[in-house]
């Protein structure tokens, strides 16, 4: 498997599909560490013995307490880490353990819209910057108690332009992750961010920019959460289990 030119499939498409995938989990750590470093937050869904690793299951113990992150609500428009000051682990995989017939993921290229536009309204919206604040309830809603409330309510927002250069292939594309825009700026003076996102949502999330998917077990999606935007639909089964692993692009090995 050639790591670099992967890579570069997945920047420009925003995804990449790969399918009859069988990896234990030390293989498909050791996939994912072949990109760059990994995300090891140690929380509640990160197994101790492989802590790259995120279950995405609706499971619960029989106490009640959940096993993994997400649950099994519908999940609205999101991309890894888009509220956090910094956002680095912007290669998402996502490897189907357990399926679920009845569950759709669907992905948008947040890139090719871009460049769709004309030349007066690309530099029209490189001149709009955006402030993001985490909302509970509006990509997928968390108990009170929910032990990921705590982490998800750490983070501090971040105030970044709404095209993004990407740093490895140079590819521009929308950052829009709208139900965390608080507040917009066009050259720094504050313009009405709930109009702007209706406009942006008429060009961004077309049908052609999208692609939807129904996970078998083996199925591995690998998602850039530049280029590409994603969600999901309510599952029915809860015993449906992913492993997902956030990793960056430091070290693109061959």
């Amino acid at each position: 498997m050639n790591i670099k030119k992967l890579s570069k499939d997945i920047q420009l498409k925003g995804y990449i599909k790969l399918h009859d995938q069988v990896f234990d989990e030390s293989e498909y750590i050791s996939l994912m560490k072949k990109f760059g470093e990994c995300e090891t937050p140690g929380l509640f869904m990160n197994p101790k013995e492989h802590p790259e690793i995120f279950l995405v299951t609706g499971k619960r113990y029989a106490n009640g307490v959940r096993v993994g992150m997400f649950g099994d609500k519908e999940l609205g428009w999101h991309c890894n880490g888009s509220t956090r000051p910094k956002i680095n682990k912007i290669l998402v995989g996502l490897y189907c353990i357990k399926e679920d017939i009845n569950t759709t993921l669907s992905i948008c290229n947040t890139s090719d819209p871009f460049y769709e536009l004309s030349k007066d309204d690309q530099e029209y919206w490189r001149s709009i910057k955006i402030q993001l604040k985490y909302k509970n309830n509006v990509v997928y809603q968390l108990e009170d108690e929910d032990p990921e409330l705590e982490f998800t309510y750490s983070t501090k927002g971040s105030i970044r332009k709404l095209v993004g250069v990407h740093p490895y292939c140079n590819k521009e594309y929308f950052y829009f992750p709208y139900q965390f825009i608080c507040k917009a700026w066009k050259d720094d003076e504050v313009i009405n961010h709930e109009v702007m996102i209706e406009k942006l949502k008429k060009i961004i999330f077309r049908s052609k920019y999208q692609t939807h998917h129904i996970f078998k077990e083996g199925d591995l999606i690998l998602m850039d959460q530049f280029t590409s935007i994603h969600r999901r639909t309510p599952v029915l089964d809860n015993t449906r289990l992913l492993w997902r692993i956030a990793c960056d692009y430091s070290i693109i090995e061959n």
